[in-house]
């Protein structure tokens, strides 16, 4: 039932939205850096296809707030892309529904190369896995291309001895916190995001471990879930671990395992597999998309510009792993083989 309601605010989120004149204070703007490197753009541009693009103001429409990992990826990447081509990009952050607005908002924009998607494979596949949109990312957009991929899922806990204690449930590791909650169905308090990657994985360890959580929504972001955890309204939280990893190094949470199918490099915390709980596993990859329709002249050519960026920068590769994320490039051709198949792949987990 949470989950339904959940869907129907989301949709009710988005028809307001996409009907509005100019109001609603989710959507934030901000221009992209300004080129410093005038004579090495019009090389790059020149070297990357003939078609004349880009021409005017380029909208990135990001459905994420400003600061967190997704906002800080899309404005590092065009900063560059800008600084290669001499064009101008603007970074505009579109929230709601998790996801959903921002998607909507661009697939229904012209197909005219001037409106492009920043989002992750974190939420948009598990939507379309679970059907909670009527629309495909897969199928609906023209797949540019895909530039990063983060494995460090983190599922976290209050400690028992850190300045939260009085919310904590006793709990020093994850096989603890399973025999709590196998004791208690339905009492540990697990924070999700219906329509998200929170949600797979949460049914995913309740499914493998035998145990059944109390799931609450208590909001999007990931600052306003933190705060909920340190206020006391939920007992587990899964999250980057960027945005746990200082609560963890002084004491207030403890980690009950990263969502990787392998260790981390520098996050030295055991992953579900290694405890046995092998169907415990997400990766969130950042991906573009056009408007379907789009020149695919256009489409090739930014693609390029950021395999340019992905594969031959190291200093995006090093913001990136300040997060403790990777480069990964993958083309459209690739993008359409294999997200549609990941969606079989959440829709045959969910069902069981």
């Amino acid at each position: 039932m949470k989950r339904y309601l959940a869907l129907v605010l989301a949709l009710v989120m988005t028809c307001a939205l996409l009907t509005a004149c100019g109001g609603g204070s989710s959507s934030s703007t901000t221009p992209a850096p300004a080129s410093t490197d005038s004579s090495a753009a019009g090389a790059d541009s020149a070297s990357s296809g003939d078609v004349d693009w880009p021409k005017g103001t380029i909208t990135v429409t990001l459905p994420y707030s400003a600061g967190g990992d997704t906002d800080t990826y899309c404005r590092q990447l065009f900063q560059r892309i800008q600084e290669k081509t001499g064009g101008t990009f603007v970074v505009t952050n579109l929230t709601g529904g998790s996801g959903v607005v921002a998607a909507m908002d661009v697939l229904n924009k012209k197909p005219d190369g001037q409106t492009l998607l920043f989002n992750h494979t974190g939420a948009s596949l598990v939507q379309e896995a679970i059907g909670t949109v009527d629309f495909s990312y897969t199928t609906d957009f023209a797949n540019c291309c895909t530039v990063a991929i983060d494995e460090t899922y983190a599922l976290v806990a209050i400690a028992p001895d850190g300045q939260y204690k009085n919310y904590s449930r006793g709990w020093t590791n994850l096989e603890e916190m399973l025999a709590d909650a196998k004791a208690n169905p339905g009492v540990v308090r697990y924070s999700t995001v219906f329509g998200s990657t929170t949600e797979y994985v949460g049914t995913m360890l309740e499914r493998q471990a035998g145990v059944t959580f109390d799931n609450i929504d208590v909001g999007t972001s990931a600052g306003d879930r933190l705060a909920a955890m340190l206020g006391g309204q939920v007992d587990i939280l899964a999250a980057n671990f960027m945005n746990v990893k200082d609560y963890l190094e002084n004491g207030d949470l403890i980690c009950l395992g990263i969502m990787s199918k392998e260790r981390v490099d520098g996050i030295d915390y055991p992953t579900f597999t290694e405890q046995g709980y092998d169907q415990v596993v997400t990766a969130k990859k950042y991906e573009i998309k056009f408007p379907k329709g789009t020149d695919q002249a256009i489409v090739d050519k930014l693609a390029e510009l950021c395999r340019q960026v992905v594969e031959e920068d190291p200093s995006f590769a090093e913001v990136l792993s300040t997060y403790y994320a990777k480069p990964l490039f993958r083309d459209a051709a690739t993008m359409n083989v294999e997200d549609p198949a990941e969606v079989e792949s959440l829709k045959a987990g969910l069902a069981g």
